[in-house]
C-alpha cells in the first residue's frame, strides 16, 4: 500500500467511526441536532448528538411537546456546514468572552440558506401565525422563515425603538436589567408563535419575548436559536418551553 492509499484508508475508517457513533447518539425524545464550537477560529469543529429533556413529560403532551421530541433532519451534513462558518472571537465584547460571530455565516449563502431551509422544514407545518424575532440578529433569521411558511413577522425590540402604543416586559441582565417592546395589535389572541434569536444565552431575552406573547394570549409553540450556550443554563429560565437549537458551543 502507498502512502497515499494508506492515508486515503485511514480518512475513511474515522469516517465510518464518527457515523457509527453518530447513530449510537441519535435518540428519542427531546432531543436537538447540535454541534460542538471550537473554542479558538482555528479548531476544528465536531458533530455530536446530545439529547435534552426538560423534565418529566406527561402523557398528554401537547403539540409543542411533540414538535421538540422530533428530530427533522438527522445525520443532516447541512449542520455540520452551518457550524464551521461560525466565527469565535475571543474576549469580545469584553476580556473572558468567547464572541459566536453569525456574521461569517452570512457570508456564505449556501449557510445562510441551509440554516432559514432547516428552521423552515422544522415549522412548515405547525400552523404557525408568527415568527416574533429578537432584536436585532432575530430580525436577520425571522422575516426569511415567516415568509417561508406563510406568517407574519413581528419585531421585539429594545425601548424607544418602535413607533405605535407598545406592551413592554422588564427582564434581568448580568447586571441590571433591559425592557423589550412590542407593538399594540401585531398579535392576536389565539394566534401560535415562534420566538426566534441568533443565540441563547442566560435566556433572558426569550423569556421576556415569552412572556409579552402570553400577555396578550398567544401560544408560543416553541423558542428556536442557531447557537446555544449551554454552559450558562439559558435553557432551564425556559420552563417547559420548547427550544430548538442548530449548533451548541463548547
Amino acid at each position: 500500500m502507498n502512502a497515499l492509499t494508506e492515508v486515503s484508508a485511514i480518512k475513511a475508517s474515522r469516517v465510518n467511526t464518527v457515523r457509527a457513533k453518530d447513530r449510537r447518539y441519535l435518540t428519542k425524545g427531546n432531543s436537538v441536532t447540535t454541534l460542538n464550537l471550537p473554542n479558538s477560529p482555528s479548531s476544528a469543529a465536531k458533530l455530536v448528538r446530545r439529547q435534552r429533556t426538560h423534565g418529566h413529560v406527561p402523557a398528554a403532551a401537547d403539540h409543542s411537546v411533540d414538535m421538540a421530541a422530533s428530530d427533522p433532519f438527522p445525520s443532516d451534513d447541512r449542520i455540520s456546514r452551518i457550524g464551521s462558518t461560525i466565527r469565535v472571537i475571543p474576549d469580545f465584547p469584553k476580556p473572558g468572552i468567547m464572541f459566536q460571530d453569525i456574521t461569517t455565516l452570512l457570508l456564505d449563502p449556501k449557510a445562510f440558506k441551509d440554516t432559514i431551509d432547516l428552521f423552515v422544514e422544522r415549522y412548515k407545518d405547525k400552523e404557525i401565525s408568527v415568527v416574533a424575532g429578537i432584536e436585532a440578529r432575530g430580525f436577520i433569521f425571522g422575516p426569511p422563515i415567516a415568509l417561508a411558511i406563510g406568517a407574519k413577522f413581528v419585531p421585539m425590540r429594545k425601548p424607544n425603538k418602535l413607533p405605535g402604543a407598545v406592551i413592554s416586559e422588564e427582564y434581568s441582565l448580568e447586571y441590571g436589567t433591559d425592557t423589550m417592546e412590542m407593538h399594540v395589535g401585531a398579535v392576536q389572541a389565539g394566534e401560535r408563535a415562534l420566538v426566534i434569536d441568533d443565540l441563547i444565552a442566560t435566556g433572558g431575552t426569550l423569556c421576556a419575548a415569552i412572556k409579552l406573547l402570553e400577555r396578550v394570549g398567544v401560544d408560543v409553540v416553541e423558542c428556536a436559536c442557531v447557537i446555544e450556550l449551554p454552559e450558562l443554563k439559558g435553557r432551564d429560565r425556559l420552563g417547559d418551553k420548547p427550544l430548538f437549537v442548530l449548533v451548541s458551543s463548547a
